[in-house]
């Protein structure tokens, strides 16, 4: 009798490993709530916002015309080479942040997220600049400047406003900036953003669900 009831206690321990590991296969791919999502950080917009007339510079030299977006979810962020305190700590976290994807996706899914920096501050970050910021984090990340009316012509048709802080100098100044992440979608569109502070681990998880289900 003792043996039968330890049969049936181990049966029932089984059947709720089993219940609780299909309980979490059925959640894993079921798509986060707004609420949810909101305590990611991220707030989407009702409608996405299609980028026009872009003509910018990459770090390389090279024409930026938005089609570097499509075929990848990017998390942008705008800031400047200069800044003392948010941007290389921002910029940081988006280096752990690809480290931990590297670690957390498929190298298929990895091949689908990209890290933009654009600078607000074109009048001394040039291509040069930029391109010695950006490697300091990472070879892959994408890096963008212009002239000043392009770069606040981009930065306002995905919303991040910036504002050159009044300096008796002219080389020495800072740039009040906003400190979130523009999110965009495969297409090329903006579609939202992630508001700070900045998690890797909850970075990684609103990517996942991007891919899957944005």
């Amino acid at each position: 009798m003792k043996k039968y009831l330890i049969f049936i206690f181990f049966g029932f321990v089984m059947l709720a490993i089993g219940g609780l590991f299909l309980f979490g296969q059925v959640n894993k791919d079921r798509p986060l709530d707004t609420e949810q999502l909101k305590a990611l950080g991220f707030v989407q917009l009702p409608t996405t916002r299609v980028l026009e007339d872009i003509n910018l510079l990459t770090q390389s030299g090279e024409l930026f015309d938005g089609s570097q977006l499509e075929g990848k979810w990017t998390y942008a962020f705008f800031g400047y080479t200069n800044c003392p305190d948010i941007c290389p700590v921002y910029m940081n976290v988006l280096e752990r942040t690809a480290d931990r994807f590297q670690d957390a996706l498929t190298s298929e899914e990895f091949e689908l997220f990209q890290v933009l920096f654009v600078s607000v501050d074109p009048a001394r970050d040039g291509v040069e600049e930029v391109r010695e910021f950006v490697a300091r984090y990472s070879d892959s990340f994408l890096g963008i400047t212009g002239s000043e009316t392009k770069i606040k012509d981009f930065a306002e048709q995905v919303g991040v406003g910036y504002e050159r802080i009044a300096s008796t100098s002219e080389l020495q100044y800072l740039v009040e900036h906003q400190g979130h992440l523009v999110v965009f979608n495969p297409h090329g569109d903006c579609m939202g953003y992630i508001k700070e502070p900045f998690d890797t681990v909850q970075l990684t998880k609103l990517f996942q669900h991007l891919i899957k289900h944005g």
